[in-house]
């Protein structure tokens, strides 16, 4: 993840408790209140006439071009919504452009600086855009007016008020203005397979001598204790930033989040750096994780090469073709250092 003046990377791991987001992109900066036509067009479109079935006042015969992140929530969602879209606007049928790529930043950031930005993109993944630039450069429309709209299933709702707690404020960065909805949270941690711990008759550690007793045991047996995407380290946080509050306290992940001096130096980031350390230092980490993307450590973690595998809920629906029945997926937090944990 990119880190920027308004640093949504490192934010998102450390208060963020969302997986993927969603933001909605005007054509041209000062043109908000307008549309392209689609498919990556320049031509501009009108607005359609507000009424109760039409509050946002979109053209009802105006094409979408939506560009979502190929990854493990899939892509269905996305299309669901386009089918909702059709249904309310029959004359769009066949005008809903629809493409997925893993490669946002590679695809769109040239569209974005040529002027003809998709009307919606699902921005994640390790070659996601930058949002603090997406927003800088008012690249972005602000989605106030979607917020306030009346919700799709219950119009005597606001959008805004059938959202969970905390996500608008999360699409905030310098005002009030939102520009950016996350639409899915997700559980971060340790996953492991709770059948496979069970043939050894092993137990999720509670503490971190616990786990490297079980990592040793397990290296016995010819399974490695973790794994992770090497080729994606921010996989790593997944797991590493809870453990640092559980040593020190919430406010060290604050410090950081604050960029307040010497805060990677604080004991607890010490510590827990050190933990994982051990691991490698002990031969502990899965032979090759340095060198494998997302999908590849994944299916090593499926085919029991290894305990654990820092992820987030997503890891579900993505390893489900390579997940063996009775695999008994699940997720745990961090084992404790030791007693003084906060």
């Amino acid at each position: 993840m990119s880190m920027t003046p308004i640093d949504v990377g490192r934010r998102t791991l450390i208060k963020r408790a969302t997986a993927a987001s969603l933001v909605a992109a005007p054509s041209l900066a000062a043109l908000s209140a307008c549309a392209t036509a689609g498919g990556g067009s320049t031509q501009q479109v009108d607005k359609g006439k507000k009424s109760a079935k039409n509050p946002l006042a979109v053209n009802e015969s105006a094409g979408v071009d939506v560009v979502i992140f190929d990854g493990g929530f899939g892509e269905q969602y996305a299309k669901d919504a386009q089918a909702e879209y059709v249904k309310a606007f029959p004359k769009t049928k066949g005008k809903i452009k629809h493409s997925a790529t893993q490669k946002i930043q590679a695809r769109l950031a040239p569209r974005f600086n040529g002027g003809t930005p998709p009307d919606l993109i699902d921005n994640s993944g390790a070659e996601q855009m930058d949002f603090g630039t997406l927003v800088s450069k008012n690249q972005l429309t602000d989605l106030r007016a979607l917020l306030d709209a009346p919700s799709l299933d219950d119009p005597t709702k606001k959008v805004r008020d059938t959202l969970r707690p905390g996500v608008v404020e999360m699409g905030e960065f310098t005002g009030q203005e939102v520009w950016v909805l996350y639409y899915a949270y997700t559980i971060y941690g340790v996953w492991y397979s709770k059948s496979l711990l069970a043939k050894h008759d092993w137990q999720y550690p509670q503490t971190w001598d616990d786990m490297l007793t079980l990592c040793k045991d397990a290296k016995k047996q010819g399974i490695a204790g973790w794994t992770y995407p090497g080729k994606y380290p921010y996989y790593l946080p997944f797991s590493l930033y809870p453990f640092i509050a559980k040593i020190g306290g919430p406010q060290t992940l604050d410090a950081i989040d604050n960029l307040e001096p010497n805060a990677w130096k604080h004991d607890a980031v010490k510590a827990a750096f050190e933990a994982y350390d051990e691991l490698q230092r002990k031969g502990y980490i899965l032979k090759g994780t340095p060198g494998l993307d997302h999908v590849q450590s994944q299916v090593a973690w499926n085919e029991g090469k290894a305990l654990f595998i820092p992820n987030g809920s997503w890891v579900e629906n993505e390893t489900k073709k390579t997940t063996p029945k009775n695999f008994d997926m699940a997720v745990g937090a961090p084992s404790s250092l030791d007693s003084s944990d906060k």
